[in-house]
């Protein structure tokens, strides 16, 4: 049921009073902000919170050693453990310590990072719009309950990938309908996350997005998701090659960017559903517990591992790095400040809806910067990932 109280302040902008119609929100797989974006200092974001070269995880011995972090130059890589139980191992009461361990045997690969050479459309948009380096995963655990949290800012007590939701239980896009608001779901492969709750949302082709966009026909919400599956496979998930699902993002992020009609008032927002086991040097903070659902063994009282989050607007602040706490549930209250709906549980009515990364007062790019970079995948690297196994331990 819904919750009738907004908790972001009567001074707040909200509703019409925002200068944007549409909201689109694209959630990849299993990457941690440390893995991606460490390396963002270099590429000249210096007020941003990175994993320094020096730090370890330990590999259990005898003799008990240490895995040092490492530039990782293989694109398609075994998958790494991020299951609830795991999770709270490599979290390990906030000492970011179980990362090696956990990922075993080699498990080294849990520690490896990429940078600019191997993502350079992200880190551009990082570099160039408004991004955070305290945005965090909704709880210590996989997949489903974390993409659920966005959809109810709750997992309805559920801990594991995959699992049931309750399907009458109320989600984001309810609220939509329910204020008479547009949404729908484009997929890039042949399911939508959103289906777990029922043929309802299935979604339709990401092609009908581009041409929504073309046509300057976007609902006011549009949930984007990748193809989690098959040889289109360009949600990021290990082992899939990261460079297809940036490809991705970035021919989403040309197509507003080159239709000036439908720039000028959109709000384009990426993350990551869960860091997929690799390694973070945050310790994830205390969270509001959602509601009455409690687990056996841990509870919904703690935000999951850091995640990269960016967003890419006319209204984006240049070059901004917001250090202010939010999660999955701060993306579903973003939506609900824009369109005046209530929150859902305790999470999303206390989550701050990230207003810090924008300026709506003068717009910093009304006109579409310049200088994106070509985000094909590296032919070499695509050849690697087709005739090599996944990689593993250390390069």
């Amino acid at each position: 049921m819904a919750i009738d109280f907004c908790t972001v302040g009567p001074n707040v902008p909200h509703g019409d009073a925002l200068p944007f119609t549409h909201i689109v929100f694209l959630m990849m797989e299993n990457r941690s902000f440390d893995s991606y974006f460490s390396k963002l200092p270099s590429y000249g974001v210096t007020d941003v919170d990175v994993a320094d070269d020096s730090v370890t995880n330990p590999e259990p011995g005898p003799p008990v050693t240490y895995v040092s972090r490492y530039h990782e130059t293989r694109y398609c890589i075994v998958n790494t453990a991020h299951d609830w139980g795991p999770v709270h191992f490599q979290y390990d009461s906030g000492n970011m310590d179980g990362f090696v361990v956990t990922n075993d045997p080699g498990g080294e690969r849990a520690m490896g990072y990429f940078d600019q050479y191997d993502l350079p459309f992200y880190y551009w948009a990082a570099g160039t719009f408004a991004m955070s380096d305290r945005h965090f995963s909704s709880l210590l655990g996989p997949t489903w309950p974390n993409r659920f949290f966005f959809y109810g800012a709750t997992s309805w007590g559920r801990t594991m990938t995959p699992d049931t939701p309750p399907l009458n239980e109320t989600k984001i896009v309810n609220e939509m309908s329910d204020a008479g608001r547009t949404w729908k779901i484009y997929r890039d492969g042949t399911l939508s996350f959103g289906v777990a709750f029922g043929p309802q949302y299935a979604g339709t082709a990401m092609s009908n997005f581009f041409a929504d966009v073309a046509s300057d026909s976007l609902p006011d919400l549009s949930i984007l998701d990748p193809s989690f599956s098959g040889s289109g496979q360009d949600d990021e998930h290990p082992p899939t090659n990261m460079q297809r699902g940036q490809q991705l993002s970035a021919s989403i992020v040309a197509a507003l960017m080159s239709h000036p009609a439908v720039w000028k008032k959109t709000v384009f927002i990426q993350t990551y559903d869960e860091h997929g086991g690799y390694y973070d040097h945050v310790p994830p903070p205390a969270a509001c517990v959602p509601d009455g659902y409690s687990p056996p063994d841990y509870a919904f009282d703690r935000l999951g591992v850091r995640v990269p989050m960016f967003v890419v607007s006319p209204f984006a602040k240049k070059g901004y790095v917001s250090h202010l706490v939010t999660d999955h549930t701060s993306i579903t209250r973003f939506i609900e400040n824009r369109f005046d709906l209530p929150a859902m549980t305790a999470r999303d009515a206390n989550a701050w809806p990230m207003l810090d990364l924008f300026d709506f007062e003068n717009p910093p790019f009304a006109t579409p910067p310049t200088g994106m970079p070509n985000a094909t995948p590296y032919p070499a690297e695509v050849d690697w990932c087709a005739n090599n196994p996944p990689g593993t331990g250390l390069p």
